[in-house]
């Protein structure tokens, strides 16, 4: 399989989020547009389950839209904060709860708070994010 190939998904055929990852060898760039259903690609373990993968950790860029509140933000976020090789964009659903956009917030508030990053910043995209927040990370992440 070429590192640029569309893996076509139907409902039935739904693969998790890092069993994909661990059967692609070398790939450097992961983009993934989550379905309308998704519930078996991201689960509650999916993040424990990723930061496990070493080809996950060396990724170039992680990309992944549509995502859905089961993600497991606080864990992910740790990972973030370590980060200093993948370019890492998260674009949430538009179904996340009030209570998930409000922790989405916090964490681009305390982004945007350190002075000093020592990690990639990521471009958090999700419906509610305050526009001058969404300008900032966006520039931050563009400077990475």
């Amino acid at each position: 399989m070429n590192n640029d190939e569309t893996i076509p998904e139907t409902e039935e055929a739904a693969v998790s989020l890092e069993v994909l990852l661990k059967v692609l060898p070398n790939v450097k760039t992961f983009e993934y547009i989550l379905p309308n259903n998704s519930l078996n690609i991201i689960t509650t373990k999916t993040v424990e389950e990723l930061l496990k993968i070493p080809r996950f950790l060396s990724l170039d860029k992680f990309e992944i839209r549509e995502i859905p509140e089961i993600f497991d933000i606080k864990s992910f976020y740790g990972y973030i904060k370590k980060n200093k090789k993948t370019k890492i964009e998260l674009y949430f659903s538009n179904q996340i709860s009030d209570e998930y956009k409000i922790r989405l917030q916090t964490i681009v508030d305390e982004i945007l708070a350190t002075e000093i990053r020592d990690f990639k910043v990521p471009r958090i995209y999700f419906s509610g994010i305050t526009i001058s927040s969404n300008y900032k990370m966006r520039d931050l992440y563009l400077q990475n």
